[in-house]
């Protein structure tokens, strides 16, 4: 009995209990226990055919040991064999038509995903299918509609994608890859892409881990987004080897910048910044030494035809009348110093052209905007420079391409940079420095130089003062193309390593070439691997270092490895297979080493690509998209491509099918809707009260 005046003991809060999925793996619920379609919080008993409404384990073991459930039990144990085996065949029609109609229903889903197609075309898509195939039983049997379509999507394929890339980083080495970037509705949105090596395949894959809607967009809102995003999905921190972002200083700025962030979590990060960017910073630094005309030409020239079809297509008639190619005047880029390279190349293809328009169109050109082009394209010099950009820029473009590539290039990197960064030097480098090593040579200093008039401006260029020479101009157009290449070089040298023992030189063993190479440049793999200590561990640089050295002999040996696989990742994978005399694996610490190494990052161009397909799902007309729903959409294509597939040839998996014929989707989507229905309703009163205390 409570004594006088003592509080009333609280009752106990009742919470209803949802069925969950890991009861289908329970041993004394699986065999009888089935979700109910009709609520997640009731469930069938297929011994006695009843729907139970307490969920809760408790209340689900006393049922199973009531009278009339050991009783249903025994009677169904009873039952004559021919009845089982008709019921079981009957369940095993039903079953197969239900995955086949789950199939169907996933593959349409993830057809309206690959092609960014809105799921309001699946009402009549559907429809369309049973009227063009009525004597189809698995298009009589789908039920695909607009909100279904959108969870198949959303709680079905979407879902399933994400649970297998979060899997893959929880165990294994892979590299991240972020951008920020601010869409259609004004959204930031933080893009996290991983590259990691598919071992299934033999390959690198660059796939996106999430997109997520961002308040803070500085350096540490940024790491505490990505970092939360991993701690929620269990993926340690510790797996990641590389980091690779665009150049600001939010993500690379040496002391607060999201780099530095990570470098003190994990030290041994490698670090690259978007060379693409890099280059292109380059190239428009250099250009600040070159005549003020050219940038004004270009782009009065590109300006001149962008909004009028009546101008293009008097263009078009010059080049039908002269036998040129129907080709466009390119659009000039600011942002991308490098597009210049595109906008010169067309110009000179369509010169001969362009002079004949721009001479007639300054006749009636009442604004002097064609009169100022002609008198620029007749001005001796004018297409010597244009001839010496365009070679030029030729070299930075190939420097350029190798970071913007999908497939595998790390190990090429370096020897094409260095290459076409030696053909820059040659230009005006005196010769008894070719022997020197890149990084000891410096650009800008006099005593390196050629004379002015020595210096190598292509050979189109060369050919054009032979045809026009410019006489006394001749030495101030030179100077300035030394200029324009003095600061080309020392740009590229300042953002890319030269030294023969930087992370990208030493990277050169991936090759497959180098690595089989009884004369290769990476004489010991020592150097690379103690910059990577999380990859492995010192105890096993000895074997590292004798598995590195028999590599050559072996392949000589034991047969052309090296030959069937040229491709690096291929490569190493296959080398993780050969096994010695006794079985044992012959290569496994250096092929464990390198597989972990192709994971690295060589540019950030890979979430670049993202936010252009974000622009695709989310325009002008779906901007009030939630980023939640454009991801999802982006990770359901990712799945189909994931396979090396297409929608009509993409195989869903089990699991994604099973969720789909057993209404897992569906019970997804509806407690989705719960919990937004209950945020919007808290949202709504903490507004209530706001007013009422505002009041």
């Amino acid at each position: 009995m409570e004594s006088e005046g003592s509080a009333p003991k609280k009752q106990k809060k009742w919470y209803r209990q949802a069925y969950k999925d890991e009861w289908q793996n329970d041993p004394d619920l699986k065999d009888w226990l089935v979700p109910d379609e009709s609520s997640k919080y009731a469930v069938t008993c297929t011994i006695c055919d009843c729907k139970l409404t307490q969920v809760n384990k408790t209340g689900l073991l006393a049922h199973k040991e009531t009278k009339k459930h050991c009783r249903n039990l025994e009677a169904k144990k009873k039952s004559s064999n021919i009845t089982d085996f008709f019921q079981s065949k009957s369940k095993t029609v039903m079953s197969d038509a239900k995955i086949k109609a789950a199939t169907a229903e996933l593959m349409l889903t993830g057809f309206m995903a690959e092609h960014s197609l809105p799921f309001s075309i699946a009402d009549h898509l559907t429809e369309v299918c049973k009227s063009s195939f009525p004597d189809s039983q698995i298009a009589k049997d789908m039920k695909l509609k607009k909100t279904k379509a959108s969870y198949l999507m959303q709680d079905g394929i979407a879902r399933h994608e994400r649970l297998i890339i979060q899997q893959i980083c929880r165990t294994q080495m892979f590299s991240i890859i972020i951008d920020e970037s601010t869409d259609v509705s004004v959204s930031q949105v933080l893009a996290v892409m991983v590259r990691y090596f598919d071992a299934d395949k033999g390959s690198v894959a660059d796939v996106l881990l999430d997109a997520i809607e961002v308040n803070d967009a500085s350096a540490a809102g940024l790491y505490k987004a990505v970092t939360t995003l991993l701690e929620e999905n269990e993926i340690p921190m510790s797996n990641i080897i590389g980091f690779a972002a665009d150049n600001c200083s939010t993500m690379m700025g040496k002391h607060s910048g999201y780099q530095a962030l990570l470098k003190n979590e994990v030290p041994h990060a490698f670090i690259i910044g978007c060379v693409c960017h890099s280059f292109a910073l380059c190239a428009h630094h250099a250009s600040l030494n070159l005549p003020s005309w050219l940038e004004g030409f270009l782009k009065d020239v590109c300006n001149y035809f962008a909004r009028s079809s009546k101008r293009q297509n008097d263009f078009r008639a010059i080049q039908d009348m002269l036998d040129q190619e129907n080709h466009k005047m390119l659009k000039l880029s600011q942002t991308r110093w490098l597009s210049r390279g595109m906008v010169i190349d067309r110009i000179l293809e369509q010169w001969d052209s362009l002079l004949v328009f721009f001479r007639a169109e300054a006749t009636v050109d009442k604004t002097d905007g064609a009169s100022r082009i002609y008198g620029t394209m007749v001005t001796p010099g004018t297409k010597h420079m244009l001839c010496f950009l365009k070679y030029t820029l030729a070299k930075v473009d190939a420097m350029n391409v190798e970071f913007q590539a999908e497939a595998f290039r790390l190990h090429k990197v370096f020897n094409v940079v260095s290459d076409e960064y030696r053909t820059l030097l040659n230009m005006f480098v005196d010769e008894h420095m070719k022997s020197e090593k890149l990084a000891a040579i410096d650009p800008e200093n006099p005593g390196t130089l050629k004379a002015c008039e020595n210096v190598y401006l292509g050979s189109r260029c060369e050919a054009m003062f032979l045809a026009q020479p410019l006489g006394k101009k001749e030495q101030r157009f030179r100077l300035d193309c030394l200029s324009f290449l003095k600061v080309l070089c020392r740009e590229i040298r300042t953002r890319f390593p030269m030294s023969d023992d930087s992370v990208m030189a030493l990277l050169r063993a991936l090759d497959v070439k180098e690595a089989t190479s009884t004369t290769r440049k990476v004489t010991s793999i020592i150097p690379l691997a103690v910059k990577f200590p999380n990859i492995v561990l010192e105890k096993d640089l000895d074997d590292l270092q004798d598995q590195w050295f028999s590599l050559p002999s072996m392949l000589e040996t034991e047969g052309p490895l090296a030959e069937r696989f040229q491709e690096p990742p291929m490569f190493w994978k296959a080398l993780l297979s050969v096994r010695d005399g006794n079985g044992e694996l012959k290569f496994a610490t250096l092929a464990k080493f390198m597989t972990a190494l192709s994971a690295l990052p060589h540019s950030s161009a890979c979430v670049e690509r993202v936010f252009s397909q974000i622009n695709i799902v989310k325009d002008k007309t779906t901007n009030r998209l939630h980023c939640e729903t454009v991801t999802n959409r982006l990770l359901a294509k990712q799945a189909i491509g994931r396979q090396g597939t297409v929608c009509h040839t993409w195989v869903p998996d089990a699991t994604l099918i099973n969720d789909v014929k057993n209404g897992l989707c569906h019970r997804r989507y509806l407690e989705r809707e719960q919990e937004r229905r209950a945020f919007e309703s808290e949202l709504h009163m903490e507004g209530n009260d706001l007013e009422e205390q505002q009041a």
